[in-house]
């Protein structure tokens, strides 16, 4: 699943003018223009197919914020004040009767210099205004830790259809017998030990090992289609399922981002909705084994709920991240990484982006932050001191497994052959991978470097010794361990 809200271009919720209204004006509520007067020549329009969503609900923002969708699916999060704005813009307004209508609402005057200066300088350059001067790329987020080289499966249409044949499984009575069969089938999986003998027959016969991992693409496939369902069931419109690389490893996603516009229950069933249906897929399984006796069915029950388990981890964007972000009203966590950081560092100077936040939602969102930092830290250190020697016992376990596939097709095994082969491409895809992490570690850290010393010689000369330094010093250890050695 992947969910992606770009901020406002700095007019987020800290640039947001007032405290917004119990009822908002709708867009297209404005008073429009006398019958008979000509519309004005220098009246903007918004771009085609740009959508105005209204106010987020559930925000941990205070005040929170209002969101728009662009045609490409990106939602932009802004102020009201820039709400106003857009919403009072229909191709028939001049500059003039736009400030007149938004300070009626705003309740405070509002000049037509200052409307042109909203539309040119920040929704013209998002891509919501139409006319010269519009970016022919509109900027998109382009978050931490994000799905990256993303290849459609399902384009939309295929995965609203989708979604709208499975949208009665969310209904209470089918949501609550799913949960009571799986409790169900997990006790007799637990009083029966029937997993030990799904593993004893794992081992006696490896080639079902093949079926297990078939399986188990088909049930990360039914996940997202899980995702895609719940956001239709709660009014919003799901995009594409699709196939990306997430760190090292190949991974299914859906975009849900138009569920922004859904109240915070809609939106935790949207995240929640991908686990639900690995519990419908386990029944299914269950229901396989009932027909055939195959305890290896048994045992791709196991590995699902292990899949579960793994996708409720909130400290990488797997399903509990989301969750914690639409629990708190919080739509990208690592955004708030640095802000809090330099709150803390600056010793009681709060980051405006970390003082829009509520008190509850700062808090559980400093908590994670804490939490997070030392984790990747921790975790990204280990993988630099050890870069040469996890990718040479890598590269060794690949030529190991080509031997194997080849040994394997000579003796006409060809279903082990099979299942070596997918042994070859996942090692093969975490050496590159894992090169692929270091160029982008290379790459923000250039930028950050150059963007701190900008115009700055002394700081330049500062960023180019300290990266020479930290090169130096991981080529050493790599040396003095021996980590180039037996390749």
């Amino acid at each position: 699943m992947c969910k992606y809200l770009r901020g406002g271009a700095g007019e987020g919720p800290s640039g947001s003018t007032g405290r917004p209204s119990s009822l908002f004006t709708a867009p297209g509520s404005f008073p429009s223009i006398a019958p008979g007067c000509p519309p004005d020549p220098d009246a903007p329009r918004l771009a085609l197919g740009v959508e105005l969503l209204g106010e987020f609900k559930n925000s941990g923002y205070s005040p929170p914020p209002y969101l728009s969708r662009r045609p490409d699916g990106q939602v932009i999060q802004m102020s009201r004040l820039l709400y106003l704005v857009a919403a009072a813009i229909d191709g028939a307004r001049g500059p003039a009767a736009i400030a007149a209508a938004v300070s009626q609402d705003l309740g405070r005057s509002l000049g037509p210099e200052q409307v042109s200066y909203l539309i040119t300088a920040k929704l013209l350059p998002l891509g919501l205004i139409a006319g010269p001067g519009a970016p022919a790329a509109p900027p998109t987020a382009s978050p931490l830790l994000a799905l990256r080289a993303r290849r459609t499966l399902l384009p939309e249409p295929a995965s609203n259809a989708v979604a709208a044949l499975l949208r009665p499984l969310f209904r209470w009575p089918a949501v609550l017998a799913v949960v009571v069969s799986v409790a169900a089938v997990d006790w007799w999986l637990l009083a029966t030990h029937q997993l030990a003998l799904g593993l004893d027959q794992l081992l006696r016969d490896p080639a079902t090992l093949l079926i297990v991992f078939a399986l188990s693409v088909a049930s990360a496939a039914f996940h997202e289609c899980g995702h895609a369902t719940a956001c239709r069931y709660g009014g919003a419109r799901p995009g594409k399922i699709g196939v990306g690389i997430y760190l090292v490893w190949p991974s299914f996603f859906t975009n849900v981002t138009d569920s922004y516009r859904l109240g915070r229950a809609a939106r935790l069933r949207t995240d929640l909705g991908g686990l639900y249906f690995n519990l419908i897929f386990m029944l299914g399984m269950a229901g396989l084994y009932e027909a055939t006796s195959d305890r290896i069915l048994l045992l791709v029950i196991a590995v699902t709920h292990l899949e579960m388990l793994q996708q409720l981890l909130p400290f990488v964007r797997f399903d509990g991240y989301f969750i914690l972000s639409d629990i708190v009203g919080v739509p990208d966590l690592f955004a708030r990484v640095a802000p809090i950081l330099k709150s803390v560092r600056a010793k009681g100077r709060i980051d405006p982006r970390v003082a829009g936040l509520r008190r509850g939602a700062r808090i559980t969102v400093t908590s994670w932050v804490l939490c997070v930092v030392p984790l990747l830290t921790l975790t990204l250190g280990y993988f630099l001191l050890c870069l040469p020697e996890i990718n040479r016992a890598l590269w060794r376990s690949t030529a190991q497994q080509a031997g194997l596939v080849s040994g394997a097709i000579g003796g006409h095994h060809y279903a082990v052959a099979a299942i070596d082969t997918i042994g070859v491409a996942l090692t093969s895809l975490s050496v590159a991978g894992s090169v692929y992490i270091v160029i982008g570690l290379i790459r923000r850290a250039t930028a950050l470097g150059l963007r701190w010393s900008a115009d700055r010689p002394v700081r330049r000369l500062v960023v180019a010794v300290v990266a020479a330094a930290i090169a130096a010093s991981l080529a050493t250890l790599w040396t003095s361990q021996g980590q180039f050695r037996g390749w």
